[in-house]
């Protein structure tokens, strides 16, 4: 890699050129050598190319003995504000006090270290940073002190905790930071010092600073860096469920058969902690699940997948008074169990005498024992081979929950001392399990994390935490979901009415609303006996049919997301995103965390407030559409929406052509995007990338996939729509689609043409003031369609 190297009397520093506008600034303790990297370092970036120095468009070099940085291309330059302090000279992270609610305990901790660091960087006034992790209290930060350790971020802890910190932080001047440092670290943002400071837990001094300076290029270099979400299974954009806690199999089996009764589409059951008879065996609870082949079998008829919950653990203590006392506050476990025996002693036993643990008694909901250490490729595979006999029985994914436990006197294979494991934890937990999956065989791996850090987002999915169904709630996931999305997390989800806690009628309409649109879409139901509000049916037809309205509006965008993620995989951006990565240079938007995009055209503006039948809306300076609608308003300032209950606020941007797919009770295997609608939106041009493959398995990562570009010019008196032929080597199962172009906004036509012909297949409705014009349209060739009114 192209290097400079500054010696700064008793310092040495190295920048590294890891990309063209990314450097890695690496700092020596006074007197000594350069530290060598960390030993994780390697698992989290990925190798890049050489790149020339030519290449560069940075400059770095040293102002007043301290270390500065400048774009060749413009007038920006970062420096350092004052040289890095190490050891006894680095700043001390003050005692706390932690309330861990899963250990039952309050202690003191102390992460005053020997051997800690400090930097410190130059901030401009009002400048504004966003990142650092899954944070649920904020959104843009410009001042304030906040402590990066990785926590169970339970509801009554979120307003100062994060199950996922990672020390990524993005400027509103135009670029990034990625600290290389994974210890528990405190950042204060003074900007009366004018200064970003860090003190971190342990070593090293070093960071990769990365220059837009649109947010989109810091997103792109950063997701090369450390890596891109690969392409879920098709099914994984439908909805899911989880029971909590887990009830008979054939309670499960009726849930699933009221779906399908309702007309209401389910893609997964993912099964809770009690589908299993111990911690961490992997065997099935007969008491619960008699009869799991039958499970399989019979949700496998109706299209639906089934997921199983783990923890990394294996269990050596029951703790029979905290688990008395969670029952009583949280009703986590089903009736009759209270006396199960769930230590898994052989397991335990095993782990132990071959060095298997992190730790050999970590605390967690359901008891203690030992902490995988899946830095240990072996302790990795001994794991995951217990779950290989459910893969073999069909059981389509993990859920890998409780990855925040590992306590700070942990040790691990790689060298790392508890404190720069802890944060990093999530990461080699979740890669464990996904690198066993694709061993597997082709099929797509999914890995569905709660604790994640830098590079996880190759794993992919993501759940935020435990929730209520609260409107304060749905605001905290908008922020959490935004945040880690500017980390390049492609896939997460703020479950539907969250983990528990009773649902309104007016809860259940607005939570759905905002989560069954995520990335990913889940509910939990609870055992009617507890909670009876968390059904899709819970409180009449009304709230059912609002369900099943956003429902079914989640599986016809099927095209449109998979596009989108599509996209995530090639560039890094993610599919739902915060309105400033799509309009940077609109300041209105710098700390807007209340609307989000969702893709390039759809603005989604959740309702936040109880009783609230309208929300103002800032637009974007452009032309936007109610999606519900034929209003039509001009951006640039701001709206009041009427949104009655019935109503999330949706609008799409002109020049956009949004592709549905039909209405369906689950995604089948296969399934392609050979009938479609195509939604444009004026004022014109519009243009759209289709992207199809398999949707099982890893071949679009070998070539086997295809794209249809298709554009959309004109104005009101005539318009032109052309479908391109398909590109690509994916094999579709049928030389044609079914395309019905819808045009919003359209008068009322003369004549149409397809491919030069005459073409009567239409109609147009002067009420919605829309055009429908269907035709089947060859794969291989490419069709026009021209309007003129």
């Amino acid at each position: 890699m192209n290097a400079q190297h500054f010696t700064l009397g008793a310092r040495q520093i190295r920048a590294q050129f890891l990309t063209p506008t990314a450097v890695r600034i690496t700092h020596a303790a006074p007197g000594q050598p350069l530290p060598p990297d960390r030993p994780w370092l390697s698992h989290i970036l990925l190798p890049q190319p050489e790149i020339a120095a030519e290449a560069a468009q940075l400059t770095v070099d040293v102002e007043q003995l301290n270390l500065r940085i400048a774009s060749r291309a413009s007038r920006f330059t970062f420096h350092e504000a004052e040289p890095p302090r190490f050891g006894r000279e680095a700043g001390k992270i003050p005692r706390g006090l932690a309330a861990d609610i899963a250990a039952f305990e309050v202690r003191v901790e102390n992460d005053q270290v020997a051997d800690g660091v400090s930097l410190a960087w130059k901030i401009e006034p009002n400048e504004g940073f966003y990142g650092w992790g899954e944070w649920f209290n904020t959104f843009r930060r410009e001042r304030g002190v906040f402590k990066l350790k990785t926590r169970d971020a339970i509801a009554i802890l979120q307003h100062k905790e994060t199950y996922s910190a990672i020390p990524v932080f993005y400027s509103s001047r135009g670029y990034g930071v990625f600290l290389l440092n994974s210890h528990p670290s405190q950042w204060a943002i003074e900007p009366e010092r004018g200064a970003l400071t860090v003190d971190a837990a342990g070593p090293n001094a070093d960071y990769v600073f990365i220059y837009g300076p649109s947010f989109k290029e810091i997103l792109r270099t950063y997701t090369a860096l450390t890596g891109r979400p690969p392409l879920p299974p098709r099914w994984a954009f439908g909805l899911m469920v989880t029971g909590y806690p887990q009830e008979p199999q054939a309670v499960v089996e009726e849930r699933a058969q009221e779906h399908r009764r309702r007309n209401l589409p389910l893609d997964a059951v993912i099964l809770d902690y009690h589908w299993e008879e111990r911690y961490h065996n992997f065997q099935w609870r007969k008491s619960l699940i008699p009869n799991p082949q039958s499970l399989i079998a019979n949700l496998k008829t109706n299209g639906i997948k089934l997921g199983l919950i783990t923890t990394p653990f294996q269990n050596a203590k029951a703790r029979p008074a905290q688990k008395w006392v969670l029952q009583k506050l949280a009703g986590n476990r089903p009736r009759n169990l209270e006396n199960d025996d769930e230590r898994n002693l052989p397991a335990y036993a095993e782990g132990q005498a071959k060095g298997y643990f992190a730790h050999a008694d970590a605390k967690w909901w359901f008891g203690s024992g030992g902490m995988i250490d899946f830095t240990n490729p072996e302790a990795a595979r001994w794991f995951t081979a217990m779950m290989r006999p459910r893969y073999e029985e069909g059981v389509a994914f993990f859920k890998n929950d409780d990855g925040e436990y590992l306590p700070m006197n942990a040790h691990s294979y790689l060298g790392l001392s508890g404190r720069e494991h802890h944060n990093l934890y999530g990461f080699f937990y979740s890669r464990a399990l996904f690198e066993d999956m694709a061993e597997l065989d082709d099929r797509r791996p999914f890995v569905y994390a709660r604790s994640v850090w830098a590079g996880s987002q190759r794993f992919p999915a993501i759940f935020l935490g435990d929730q209520h169904p609260e409107f304060e709630h749905i605001q905290r996931t908008i922020r959490a979901g935004l945040n880690m999305s500017l980390l390049g997390f492609a896939y997460w989800t703020a479950d539907v009415f969250g983990l528990d806690g009773k649902t309104t009628p007016e809860t259940h309409i607005r939570y759905a609303q905002w989560a069954l649109l995520n990335p990913i879409a889940r509910y939990f139901w609870r055992p009617p006996g507890a909670d009876d509000t968390r059904f899709p049916w819970s409180h009449g037809p009304q709230n059912e049919e609002n369900f099943r309205t956003y429902t079914n509006l989640r599986y016809q965008l099927l095209p449109y997301y998979y596009a989108l993620a599509w996209e995530a995989h090639l560039t890094g951006i993610p599919p739902l995103r915060p309105m400033l990565l799509e309009f940077q240079d609109e300041a209105r938007f710098a700390s807007e965390a209340t609307q989000l995009m969702f893709g390039p055209s759809l603005l989604m503006a959740p309702v936040l407030e109880a009783g609230a039948t309208q929300r103002v809306i800032k637009l974007p300076a452009d032309t936007w559409h109610d999606f519900w609608s034929m209003h039509t308003y001009t951006g640039g300032g701001e709206i009041v929406y009427a949104a009655p209950l019935e109503r999330l606020p949706l609008l799409v941007r002109g020049g956009s052509i949004i592709p549905f797919g039909p209405v369906l009770q689950h995604i089948p295997e296969p399934h392609q995007f050979n009938e479609l609608e195509l939604h444009c939106y004026p004022p014109y041009p519009a243009t759209f990338r289709l992207y199809d493959d398999d949707g099982r398995t890893r071949a679009y990562q070998r070539g086997e996939f295809s794209t249809t570009d298709i554009q959309v010019t004109g104005d009101g008196g005539q318009v032109k729509v052309v479908v391109e032929k398909a590109q690509g080597t994916f094999p579709a199962d049928s030389e044609l689609r079914r395309i019905t172009v819808v045009l919003h906004r359209a008068a009322a036509p003369r004549h149409l043409q397809l491919n030069g012909q005459l073409f009567s297949a239409w109609e147009h409705s002067t009420q919605t003031q829309t055009l429908r014009a269907s035709f089947e349209c060859p794969l291989t060739q490419t069709t026009e369609l021209e309007v003129e009114s």
